[in-house]
């Protein structure tokens, strides 16, 4: 039996693998619209996005700083100057209400001590009876809104920062304020002379009975006086309602710019804070 031969000749080795010259290179079909990468040979999906797709947003604060900076500013001086209104008005309310308790104190006091004093058979006043509740109730009004803006006042200037309280409570407080001075006003004016009988103090102390009998009466009631101050003190429930309406509209518009700067202060706080999350 012939011996085994273990060595293969050049045939029986493995080949080896040769490598073309020239890769086929896979094209993208012109006739597809959909873009290729030419090192991925996959489709590019950057060339897909739009040309009008939205650009992020600028998280960095940094730019809006100095526009920040302003915003506070302002926000800081619109807030000093809405104290120092509700100062003032408190300080006006105080002052016009004090002139016109003073005025119905002294009217209210030469009614109730001549009321009773006779000369040629009548008193100074209305034989028919007078009516004194007009007068009264000025006179209540401004000494309610006296202590109370007193009260307030002092507290203001105790505690400053009670001046900054919410603007919406301020409005509706001089809103009421407003309303109640409008009727009060307007009723006690009504009240002169209603359907000419003048049988109030106002009315009365401004009739032309009054002149008539007013040398039986001097050195007793002098109602040239009294008829200048009821107007006056009307005169001043005018003004003091309508100085509290000019300072409300200007305190809304104060706190209207104030919520713009305010609302400008979050926005960029709030870019701020979302740079933060992204960052985190």
């Amino acid at each position: 039996m012939p011996a085994t031969s273990y060595n293969r000749g050049p045939s029986s080795l493995p080949r080896k693998q040769t490598i073309p010259s020239e890769l086929h290179i896979l094209r993208p079909d012109p006739t597809l619209d959909t873009p290729f990468d030419s090192q991925s040979n996959h489709p590019n999906t950057n060339d897909l996005v739009s040309d009008y797709a939205a650009e992020p947003p600028n998280l960095d604060p940094k730019s809006s700083e100095p526009s920040t900076r302003r915003s506070r500013k302002r926000y800081e001086g619109l807030k000093r100057w809405f104290s120092i209104l509700k100062l003032f008005s408190q300080i006006a309310t105080t002052l016009f209400t004090g002139i016109m308790l003073g005025i119905m104190v002294y009217v209210n006091l030469k009614f109730y001590t001549t009321r009773n004093h006779i000369k040629g058979g009548r008193t100074p006043w209305p034989k028919s009876g007078t009516k004194v509740w007009p007068s009264i109730m000025l006179l209540a009004a401004a000494c309610i809104t006296l202590c109370t803006s007193t009260i307030i006042l002092f507290n203001y200037c105790y505690n400053f920062k009670k001046l900054k309280q919410s603007w919406r409570l301020t409005l509706f407080l001089y809103a009421v304020h407003i309303a109640s001075w409008i009727v009060i006003s307007v009723v006690y004016r009504v009240e002169k002379g209603l359907h000419g009988n003048n049988d109030d103090l106002w009315g009365w102390s401004c009739s032309t009975q009054a002149k008539n009998i007013q040398k039986l009466f001097d050195g007793v009631v002098d109602f040239r006086s009294l008829c200048g101050a009821q107007s006056a003190s009307w005169y001043v429930s005018i003004i003091e309602f309508v100085v509290r309406i000019m300072i409300t509209i200007v305190l809304y518009v104060i706190n209207r710019k104030q919520g713009g700067e305010q609302d400008l202060i979050d926005g960029v706080d709030g870019a701020a804070v979302t740079l933060l999350q992204h960052t985190l």
